[in-house]
Formats: C-alpha cells, sequence, structure tokens
C-alpha cells in the first residue's frame, strides 16, 4: 500500500500543499520538530485550527507570523501535540496485562534484580502511574527487594512538568480502584497527589521517539494510541526501534487502534484484541542499520565455499562485519586515510560514507567537532595501544547535542601483516539527557549507561510464496484500519475540545452571576448604551425608577421608552458625546418618569462617554437618581 495515498485525500491545491510543507521544513530546521511524517489529514486540520485562532489565513503567511511571534510556536506545539490519556484507560487492556503478560516478566526481574519498563509518549503522566500502580500491586513485599526504574518520555516539556508534580484532579482519577487510591494516592488541598515511594520508580525525561535512539534492555513498552498519528514507513521504524529496544521475551502493549504490529515476525501476540505482544529471538536488527541479506540454503553453502576460494577473505569479512555493526564504526590506515565506514558511523556523525572512505581523516570536519578524539587516535598509532574516550559531547548540523564515548584500538590483519586504527563509538545521547533530568530533580542517581547488545545477522529463510500471501492479507488489513484509525484520532481531538468549552461555558456563567450580583447592589439606576444608543444594560435600580423591566428595555432605543424629557434635544446631546471628537465628556438629561398615581417625578440622568484604549467611543455609561 503506497505510504502517501492519504496526503492525496487533503483537500489542497499544489500551491497550497507546497506552503503547507515550507511550513512543515521551517518547524523542523528552526525548531528541531519534524512532524513531516505525521498523517496530513490530522496535522493539517490542527495547524488550520490554530491559524483561525490567530485569524491567520495561509500557510505562508503563518509562517511570517510564527516568526514575529515569539510565543505563537509553543501554541502551536500545544495545538499540534494533543495529550489524550487517563489513568487506566480501556480497563479491560489493562487486566489483561496484568493477568497474562505481568506476570512472567516480574518472574524473570526477580531472578535478574531490575525491572525496566519504557512509557514512550507519556503525556502528563497518567499512564506511566497506571503501569507503577500495576507493578507495586503485582509485586507486594517483594518491591523493596527489586530495582525497578519507569522511564517516562514525551517531547512536550510542559506535559512532563505535570507529569513530574503527580498532582491529579477528582475528575482524572475517576477510572482508578478505590482501594489503590488510598494506597497510593494521597491528599493534596482539592486533589491528589501520588506518593513518593511510587514516584521514586518514575524518571520523566525530554525524548523524541521518531529521531532519538531507543532506550536498551526494557521489559516493558507502553506505547498507545501514538502511532496512529503517524504515516505507515514512519510506524514500520519505530516498530523496528521497538523490536531493538526490548529484551527477548519483553512486552509491547499498544493502543486499541494500532493493529500494524500485529504482522512483525519480530512478535507474537498475547492479546491480539488489547494489543499486547511479546517479543521473541527473532527480532529485527539495530534500527535504521540495513544488514546483507544472503540467499541461504544450498546458495549459501555455495557462497561460503566461493568465498573460501578468495585470495584474500579476511579482509572482505572484516569489512562485511564492520558494515553491519549497530554501533558506529570506522577504519582508519596508518596513513591516516579512512579505510572503512558503516551506516550507522553516516547517522551519528552525518557524514556520507562515499564522502568519507578514501579521505584524510584530517580533513573532516569530525575530527575537530569531537574534541580530543584526533589526538587520541595519533596516541594509539605511536604507542599502539587501546585508548577509551568518554563523553564526549559535540553538535550535529541541526544544533543538537550528542554524547558518545569512544574506543580506539590497532588491529592488524596477520596475512598482509599491515595494521589500522579501529574506532568505535556508542551513543549515550539517551542517557546523557537521563543523567541530567536525575541530577536536577536530586531524587535519583545517575543512571549509567547500559550496553548496547549487537545483534546477529538474520538470515531470510522464510518461504517467499507464503510470505507474499500474507503481506497481500495484510495490506487490505491496513486499508479497513485506516478508516477506523482517523475516527480515533477524531474522538480523541472532540473530547479534548468539549473540554476546554466546558470550563469555558462555566467561566462565562460565574462571570454572568458576578454582573448580576453587581447591578443589584447598585443603588443609583445604572443604564448601559451602544454606540446607536440602544441599551444593554438595565439595573434593577432603574426597573424601580422608569418602571420599565429590564428584558422590554434591553435591546431597544433608549429614546423609544416611555422616559419622557425632550427626546429630540437629548438625542442631540447624546449623539454628540458618542463622536470620537467630541469636546466633552458627559452630558446630563433630565426625564418626566410619570407614576401609577398619575404625577410625574423628575428624574437627572448623567452619561458618560466609554472609551478603548485607543479613545474610540464605545458606548455610554448612565447613572440616575430622582431628583
Amino acid at each position: 500500500m503506497d505510504e502517501h495515498k492519504p496526503d492525496a485525500d487533503v483537500n489542497l491545491n499544489d500551491t497550497e500543499r507546497a506552503a503547507f510543507q515550507r511550513l512543515l521544513d521551517m518547524l523542523h530546521t528552526d525548531y528541531q520538530f519534524d512532524f513531516r511524517e505525521y498523517k496530513t489529514v490530522s496535522l493539517l486540520r490542527r495547524v488550520r485550527a490554530r491559524m483561525s485562532q490567530v485569524r491567520v489565513e495561509g500557510f505562508d503567511t503563518y509562517i511570517d507570523y510564527l516568526r514575529l511571534h515569539a510565543n505563537e510556536a509553543a501554541a502551536l506545539f500545544n495545538t499540534l501535540l494533543l495529550n489524550v490519556t487517563g489513568f487506566f484507560r480501556d480497563p479491560e487492556a489493562w487486566e489483561v496485562l496484568r493477568r497474562e503478560a505481568l506476570p512472567p516478566l516480574l518472574t524473570a526481574a526477580v531472578t535478574a534484580g531490575r525491572l525496566r519498563v519504557w512509557s514512550a509518549g507519556c503525556s502528563t503522566g497518567e499512564e506511566t502511574y497506571s503501569a507503577a500502580i500495576l507493578i507495586a500491586d503485582a509485586l507486594g513485599a517483594r518491591a523493596a527487594e527489586l530495582d525497578v526504574k519507569i522511564y517516562a518520555t514525551d517531547i512536550d516539556d510542559d506535559a512532563l512538568s505535570a507529569a513530574r508534580r503527580a498532582v491529579f484532579r477528582v475528575d482524572q482519577l475517576k477510572d482508578v480502584p478505590a482501594d489503590a487510591l488510598e494506597r497510593y494516592f494521597s491528599a493534596d488541598g482539592h486533589a491528589y497527589r501520588v506518593r513518593r515511594e511510587l514516584r521514586r520508580w518514575c524518571i520523566f525525561g525530554r525524548h523524541n521517539l521518531t529521531q532519538d535512539p531507543p532506550l536498551p534492555q526494557i521489559n516493558l513498552l507502553i506505547c498507545r494510541n501514538l502511532l496512529i498519528y503517524f504515516k505507515s514507513a514512519l510506524q514500520e521504524r519505530l516498530l523496528t526501534r521497538f523490536q531493538y529496544a526490548l529484551r527477548e521475551g519483553g512486552v509491547l502493549f499498544l493502543g486499541r487502534s494500532e493493529s500494524m504490529m500485529a504482522r512483525s515476525r519480530g512478535f507474537v501476540p498475547i492479546s491480539q484484541k488489547w494489543r499486547l505482544f511479546r517479543r521473541t529471538a527473532d527480532a529485527l536488527p539495530m534500527p535504521d542499520t540495513p544488514t546483507r541479506r544472503t540467499d541461504g540454503g544450498a546458495a549459501g553453502e555455495q557462497q561460503k565455499s566461493t568465498v573460501a576460494a578468495v585470495p584474500d577473505p579476511p579482509r572482505l569479512t572484516a569489512s562485511g562485519i564492520v558494515r553491519s555493526l549497530p554501533y558506529p564504526v570506522m577504519v582508519i590506515a596508518l596513513d591516516d586515510s579512512v579505510r572503512e565506514w558503516n551506516e550507522a558511523a553516516t547517522v551519528l556523525y552525518e557524514i556520507p560514507a562515499e564522502h568519507a572512505i578514501g579521505r584524510q581523516f584530517r580533513d573532516l570536519d569530525i575530527s575537530y567537532r569531537a574534541e580530543g578524539l584526533r589526538a587520541r587516535i595519533e596516541d594509539v598509532n605511536r604507542a599502539v595501544v587501546s585508548v577509551r574516550l568518554e563523553n564526549v559531547m559535540f553538535g550535529r548540523r541541526s544544533g543538537e547535542n550528542v554524547h558518545v564515548d569512544f574506543w580506539i584500538a590497532r588491529v592488524f590483519d596477520e596475512r598482509s601483516r599491515s595494521a589500522a586504527i579501529l574506532v568505535a563509538a556508542i551513543d549515550n545521547t539517551a542517557v546523557a539527557r537521563f543523567r541530567d533530568e536525575i541530577v536536577r530533580l536530586g531524587e535519583q542517581h545517575a543512571t549509567a549507561s547500559e550496553e548496547l547488545q549487537s545483534t546477529n545477522e538474520e538470515l531470510e529463510t522464510t518461504n517467499e510464496e507464503l510470505q507474499s500471501t500474507n503481506e497481500e492479507l495484510e495490506t487490505t488489513n491496513e486499508e479497513l484500519q485506516a478508516t477506523n484509525e482517523e475516527l480515533v484520532t477524531t474522538v480523541d481531538e472532540l473530547q479534548a475540545v468539549n473540554a476546554e468549552l466546558a470550563a469555558r461555558s462555566a467561566e462565562v456563567s460565574g462571570l454572568l452571576v458576578v454582573h448580576a450580583a453587581v447591578l443589584a447592589a447598585v443603588d443609583e439606576a445604572l443604564i448601559v448604551l451602544n454606540s446607536n444608543l440602544s441599551v444593554t444594560t438595565w439595573s434593577p435600580a432603574a426597573e424601580r425608577l422608569f418602571g420599565v423591566r429590564a428584558h422590554d428595555a434591553i435591546g431597544r432605543d433608549l429614546f423609544a421608552l416611555p422616559l419622557g424629557g425632550r427626546r429630540e434635544a437629548a438625542r442631540t446631546a447624546l449623539s454628540r458625546l458618542t463622536a470620537n471628537d467630541a469636546p466633552g465628556e458627559a452630558e446630563e438629561l433630565d426625564f418626566d418618569v410619570p407614576r401609577s398615581d398619575g404625577r410625574t417625578e423628575r428624574a437627572r440622568l448623567r452619561f458618560l462617554r466609554l472609551a478603548d484604549e485607543q479613545g474610540a467611543v464605545q458606548g455610554l455609561l448612565g447613572l440616575a437618581r430622582p431628583r
């Protein structure tokens, strides 16, 4: 199925489509947020909603607006990064996780002495704390003997701040069982706060799921109702990263609308209905790192025989190993020329292999961007020793800083008796970010980086005919799921909008009550006119003084009411007062107010101008008392 097919349904002409792409490119280059692989239909709807709020038409105009208003980017990201979450959302799914998936995970964790959970796209933390409650309930007294870490990540800094506070309103806790609420929460004013013994498990940090390296050695990975916002190509890449992040036997917990994972040969379903999967040993290699494929079977044996006859097999084998390693690796000859440069090195150093191999290492910008690297390579060249260079920080072209450990060693080819220098790197950027978060909060010690495990090259021995049939069936299923995913997205957005409208309605109702109370408390008759001299406010005191009820007066011309007086002269005076260039600030008018006994009573109204900040007259305020 064409991954760009949903874009074809977006109601944009070619000019608008190009302008929308420019907006996405600008968000990527200027703010390091890459939305280009989000589903265009949902993304376009939210961008247009934000443009409507600021009264901007046209994507190019909105780009200019973003550059002129420093705070607009944050408001746009809050619109795009829709935080829809809740405690124990889909309770049946959490029950299946507790009953069928968690027991074997905890059994293995107790043996190993630790449990690692990753809550990806954690938003404001409800699902992270739901997982913590489930684990605490299952462990019971054994919790004190186990090292539990729940890494909760998101790209929304405001949401992460709310998650760290761990304070929730009563309505947010409606799906938390009463006994769990009593054990794991404490009252905090009119809200509840997660208890410290549960919070100490949870480490919240900023992590871009689509760009940053995945966290390794995870037992349980929770990523619910996030992938539905991405296009299929990005979903496939994230699937590979999830496989890499999870230990063998680890559990992947997705949202109810995310069915694309079911087809992967790297996972077996625990519950197809509730999107619970267990990672098998048959998993994909390190994300975004290509591997070589062989034909397998007899053809593979023939290939081995052929390779054995080649005069220089060690060099060819070493080259293939270097290129397939998940770690960034380069091999530098003693004359400083680069001999090998694998795909992981291309990703880390942002230098294509064709631009690196054959050139002098000192001519590559990474030789001076990574402080101390070139000097250590020269040390190894002179002294024939191995050197480890830890926590080297250098900047990417996007402005992002990465933290890398280097291992530099001299290697020998026994047949050719030649030597070279091997430089291997481990990208510890994600670990460094979590370490900074822990230091800043003062609640956790720095998390030691865990060594990444290289994955074995997989042999493709699957029957091609069965695989082709399976892929056709999966394509049909994906098409059926596309409509359902869009409906779920729309429902989530509507829920968020309804909640905002309810809050604003309550605020308006409160203001109306205060307004009515103020009018009732004023002894003088209070009348407000708009610039056309029509009544917009008529206080209870005005009803008593003039004998005209508010609903009969509001919306009518003041001089159409039975107030007596010299109508035309009074209208001229008030019209003069509403003029923007009028010299006076107030006018006083006398009215003969008829009484029920046939007499009239003289009342004097004093009108004041109501002007805005620019001095333009918006209406008149009248105060009246009987004379």
